[in-house]
């Protein structure tokens, strides 16, 4: 399963501290810094909802992280686009 994760932190740790306690969890595929209400977006991996819950832990357990909101990934439409992205700059060059 995949989720994406609002998380608040600790402002006075600073974002490139934040990102380097959280980059020791594995199940955290991408980490950035959002505007909004939230600092950080993490995209998430896990197994099963329990296993989802782990992860959350483990990112308030590094006491960077003061809060998590995520929302589950029921189902993909589509996703890692690069090739389209790449070919509609291609043409772009060509005009």
């Amino acid at each position: 399963m995949v989720a994406f994760c609002s998380l608040s932190i600790n402002q006075d740790l600073g974002h490139d501290a934040v990102a380097l306690a959280l980059a020791a969890i594995p199940e955290l595929i991408e980490v950035h810094t959002v505007s909004g209400s939230s600092d950080l977006m993490a995209r998430i991996a896990a197994r099963s909802n329990p296993d989802l819950q782990r992860v959350l832990d483990a990112m308030i357990a590094t006491k960077t992280v003061l809060r998590a909101s995520s929302v589950i990934v029921l189902n993909p439409h589509f996703q890692g686009r690069a090739l389209n992205l790449l070919e509609a700059a291609a043409a772009m060059q060509r005009e």
